[in-house]
């Protein structure tokens, strides 16, 4: 395995900037209906030069959504790479602007470090929990800047981000019990990134987030800044595999009440 150097961060943040960049304005194909859900050739495209890159970086094993043969996240050992090369893929086809780019660094089944990259805006989120052979410091950054989780203490004062499944149960008595989630808080929000929701969690922009089925790569890296960022974060395994059930507060409002 290649040994890394702490300067290898600001490289992995210029790759993804850059790999950012190179997709604006390309041409893209619908590859695959998948019932509410759909693959672009952006997601494979992007799948290929992040993987090349934090490859580059590291070497350590990748787990990514666009990987035909996936491993299960519980049963990794040490260091391993966790990305979604685009999260919000239908959003990005309909040009509504709230898609990213997200990788993060696990060791077992514990978040090290995450990075957001935002496709529509001039925004990456930097969050690391633990010093690691990439960088020696901790903390959670937007554009460099320091980021904190809210202060909000009352969920009925609090806004909480959540989502429905491409793959999920909209039965009646399913809904309900969404309904009973929207009803305690002040403000729903449901953007179609999981990634961002976390992040702008982690910044204090929203007060929560909650999905019952995510895959782990839609959360990975945005649960990781929630955590640096001063917030606190549930992560239950199902029985699907690489599919989890995220609860991230603020800290403040517990995460206990929040689950599903």
């Amino acid at each position: 395995m290649k040994p890394v150097i702490k300067k290898d961060i600001n490289e992995l943040i210029f790759g993804l900037k850059k790999i950012k960049n190179d997709i604006e304005g390309q041409s893209m194909t619908i590859l695959k209906h998948k019932k509410k859900d759909i693959s672009l050739s952006t997601d494979k495209l992007l799948h290929k030069k992040i993987k090349v890159l934090i490859q580059s970086i590291s070497g350590y094993p990748v787990l990514s959504e666009e990987d035909e043969d996936q491993p299960d996240f519980l049963t990794v050992k040490g260091y391993y790479w966790i990305v979604d090369p685009l999260d919000g893929t239908v959003n990005y086809y309909r040009s509504i602007p709230v898609s990213c780019i997200s990788v993060a660094l696990w060791w077992k089944q514990q978040p090290i470090m995450g990075i957001v990259v935002d496709l529509n805006r001039d925004e990456v989120f930097l969050a690391v929990v633990e010093k690691n052979e990439i960088t020696d410091q901790t903390g959670a950054w937007l554009n460099d800047r320091p980021i904190r989780v809210s202060s909000v203490k009352q969920m009925d004062r609090g806004i909480v981000a959540t989502g429905f499944l491409a793959r999920g149960n909209f039965e009646t008595g399913s809904m309900m019990k969404t309904l009973r989630l929207f009803q305690n808080w002040q403000k729903v929000r449901l953007i179609g990134s999981a990634a961002l929701s976390l992040a702008w969690v982690g910044c204090g922009r929203m007060d929560a987030y909650v999905e019952d089925g995510i895959h782990i790569w839609d959360v990975a890296a945005g649960m990781t800044i929630v955590k640096a960022a001063g917030g606190e974060v549930s992560l239950q395994p199902t029985e699907q595999k690489n599919r989890v059930i995220l609860a991230a507060t603020n800290g403040v409002i517990q995460v206990e009440e929040i689950l599903p």
